[in-house]
């Protein structure tokens, strides 16, 4: 394949990429199918249908300028709610940028549920001014739109309760522990996915280069349709840079071994602009000790928030210990491995959000306390390496230094004392 189709395809599922992720995709989409529906049921109603659901008798015998007052009354009613659900998305992501952090917005602009409730009510608009643009109060009663009408109404019935979920959805949302949990079980769930090593030999032999085709970061890697399609072509790939990372046009990102062509795997690459929060479990751990650096700060002052951080990092870090730190594959349908992800070591892993959440809970001493003891009970007494319980140990003495520094009181720094000779007798070097 020429590079220019591949460039092409690159560009072209770039763009898609980009314009499903965009906030109005789907209520765009939506607002699209219910007009074209409203215009097919309004062309069954020209057919007959009108005069089918006449002969229903009550309620569906309408005339035509009780027609009119029901359409405008839709209208009205969509539009109300249209506003109201646009509005408390607005204070959400409001909330958000203030409270959490710009970058957690992508979260409520990629969240299905929420787009779709906004394209429901806009879509219903949509149809209702259809509706009402075509009522005629003088018609005759076979050109009323009753079939047309009672879709309508419905639809709005149903709507109305589906907007008791969705509400309550949206401002669960809001809530700062929902976004916490969900950013520590992605990040664990990335790091727990089963791999296995890799072919005997693979690492000694030498491949076509994988180049980047642009310029910015790893949006996403299709890992999946990699591991298809090098199944398909009996190759193997190995890829430099990871989710997040990233890479300069005509740069090595990856090696392919086994196939002429590298050009390929970009198909299934996507380059973005900037970070967002689905980036990989280091850039989800970063985001957590943003929230707790917000929550900590003197506008906020909310160390709950920052102590449920703690907890979630602690989790991650569990399943850091006990993922195997040498280079791993994943398996294709067959079970056999075909693509090597990037590996951090686990001490490079935990390093910065510990530094991190040492310096700006620094001047908490609650918070220092609960780190020091989650830091002790972290699960790597079966670990062989001693380097990572010197690590552990290393990053829970200066937390403990840190945070004795800026106590106010000997009782804080008692306690801080007691919760870092806790973690010591847990990570004692055998």
């Amino acid at each position: 394949m020429k590079v220019q189709e591949v460039e092409a395809q690159l560009m072209a599922g770039s763009k898609r990429h980009h314009f499903w992720s965009n906030f109005w995709a789907l209520p765009s989409a939506m607002i699209f199918g219910a007009v074209v529906l409203t215009g097919l049921l309004l062309a069954l109603d020209a057919r007959g249908g009108s005069a089918w659901m006449g002969d229903r008798g009550w309620p569906f015998a309408i005339t035509g300028k009780t027609a009119q007052q029901l359409a405008s009354a839709l209208v009205t009613l969509h539009s109300t709610f249209s506003t109201l659900y646009f509005s408390i998305t607005l204070l959400v992501l409001t909330l958000a940028a203030g409270n959490l952090g710009v970058r957690l917005i992508d979260r409520w602009i990629s969240d299905r549920e929420i787009r779709f409730t906004l394209g429901l009510l806009m879509s219903l608009l949509a149809a209702s001014v259809v509706v009402l643009f075509s009522v005629d109060s003088d018609a005759a009663p076979d050109r009323v739109p009753r079939l047309t009408l009672t879709v309508l109404v419905v639809a709005t019935i149903l709507a109305l309760g589906w907007m008791t979920k969705a509400l309550n959805h949206l401002g669960r949302t809001v809530h700062v522990d929902t976004s916490i949990a969900e950013l520590g079980r992605n990040a664990a769930r990335s790091l727990s996915r089963n791999r296995q090593p890799g072919p005997l030999g693979i690492e000694r032999e030498t491949g076509v280069p994988i180049l980047a085709c642009e310029t910015g970061y790893v949006d996403e890697l299709d890992s999946d349709a990699i591991l298809r399609e090098a199944c398909n072509r009996g190759a193997f790939v190995r890829f430099l840079r990871g989710t997040g990372d990233f890479m300069i046009e005509g740069e090595q990102i990856g090696i392919i071994i086994g196939d002429s062509s590298g050009d390929w795997v970009n198909q299934h690459l996507t380059c973005a602009a900037y970070r967002n929060d689905t980036n990989g479990p280091i850039f989800e751990c970063n985001l957590l000790v943003e929230i707790a650096a917000r929550a900590l700060s003197p506008g906020i002052n909310d160390f709950y928030t920052a102590l449920t951080c703690c907890d979630r990092l602690a989790g991650v870090f569990a399943t850091a210990l006990n993922v195997r730190q040498a280079p791993q594959w994943l398996c294709d349908k067959q079970g056999t491995p075909r693509l090597e992800l990037p590996t951090e070591r686990v001490t490079q892993f935990m390093d910065g959000p510990l530094k991190a959440l040492r310096q700006a809970a620094a001047s908490y001493p609650p918070v220092i306390i609960h780190m020091i003891k989650l830091i002790g009970r972290l699960p790597c007494a079966g670990t062989t390496d001693e380097d990572v319980r010197a690590f552990l140990l290393a990053h829970a003495n200066a937390m403990a230094q840190h945070g004795s520094s800026q106590a106010g009181t000997d009782l804080d720094r008692a306690d801080i004392a007691g919760a870092l000779e806790t973690a010591q007798r847990s990570l004692a070097i055998r």
